[in-house]
């Protein structure tokens, strides 16, 4: 049995895909499995896995129907026989240390969850670092955290996304969590129950993941109806917090994090597609404490974003809200 399952979900990606494995398989830490997930894909992405899968027995393929990515992750996870888990999509690469790194800082705090840092990757450009949790500073690096000890607002600052973590197989197996398919945005969910779950997260801060932006097929590219699935990711969020009793506590943060999510989307939502997400936005704008949002300590941007949000409340429809967002929309 592999002490990790390094997870890769493919699907046209038959430019990267080969930098991608080559960056598993040669890893320092060699007790490893690579489970690559072919969801459909109608290019060479297949053809370049079988190689791969010839020249190195630890990597295994699933092939399956279509399914998207929340589909292709969590067929991944039912198979997977590795102490911990580990996502990598196909379109990045990772650091030759990053399992060592985060399998030994797992092991040195008995975590159930380790975060670490990564670096964004565009075409022609430097690579960089681009995250390291700065809120935190080192509150965090020689200690571990869950929902019981953290500070609500250090929650905000956690990135959502799946990748930038180590996950012990048996939490996510014992508490049942998935990805929700069917919606994009679904590491936002993903997330929020991995937290409520986790009796200890650590913080590794290095970057190990190179993360690759700028593909016009990525999620963040996207401009149609899918991006109304926001509203229905923030409702698992709240629910998820409700029903593990931690709720209250982050209520602000999930807010906050609900607010700014949304007013990017509403920025980038086709034209025609506006005025329908931004009534469908006004319905989450009733439960928000916007007075919170105007005391001191309150991060300024914190004060900004709930600001126009609250001009929701005021406005009778997009037209009206969109002259007082200046600055905001591109039209």
């Amino acid at each position: 049995m592999a002490k990790v399952s390094i997870i890769v979900p493919v699907y046209n990606v038959e430019r990267y895909l080969a930098r991608c494995l080559d960056s598993c398989i040669n890893q320092t830490f060699t007790d490893i499995e690579i489970i690559c997930v072919n969801d459909g894909s109608t290019d060479r992405s297949l053809e370049i896995l079988e190689a791969y899968a010839r020249m190195d027995s630890r990597v295994k393929i699933i092939t399956k129907e279509n399914g998207g990515l929340s589909s292709a992750r969590n067929t991944g996870v039912e198979v997977a026989q590795g102490e911990y888990i580990l996502y990598v999509d196909s379109d990045d690469y990772v650091s030759s240390t990053l399992v060592e790194n985060v399998y030994n800082n797992a092991q040195s705090n008995n975590s159930d969850v380790v975060i670490f840092d990564y670096y964004w990757l565009r075409p022609n450009v430097a690579e960089r670092r681009a995250l390291t949790i700065e809120p935190f500073g080192n509150k965090y690096v020689d200690s571990t955290f869950n929902a019981d000890n953290i500070d609500f607002n250090d929650y905000k600052f956690v990135p959502v996304t799946a990748w930038v973590k180590l996950y012990k197989t048996d939490l996510l197996k014992d508490n049942g969590i998935i990805f929700d398919e069917g919606l994009i945005y679904e590491d936002i969910s993903y997330w929020s129950k991995v937290f409520v779950n986790a009796k200890r997260i650590s913080y590794l801060n290095e970057p190990l993941y190179a993360y690759m932006v700028g593909r016009p097929e990525q999620i963040m590219a996207r401009n149609d109806e899918k991006l109304f699935d926001i509203i229905k990711i923030y409702e698992i969020v709240e629910n998820t917090f409700k029903a593990s009793g931690y709720y209250e506590k982050f209520k602000p943060a999930i807010d906050i994090l609900m607010i700014m999510d949304s007013l990017k989307k509403l920025s980038s939502i086709r034209h025609d597609l506006r005025e329908t997400l931004y009534d469908a936005l006004k319905a989450l704008n009733k439960n928000i404490d916007y007075e919170y949002y105007e005391r001191e300590g309150v991060f300024v941007f914190e004060k900004i974003c709930a600001g126009n949000f609250k001009l929701l409340n005021t406005t009778a429809n997009f037209e009206e809200f969109n002259k007082l967002q200046k600055g905001v929309f591109n039209d």
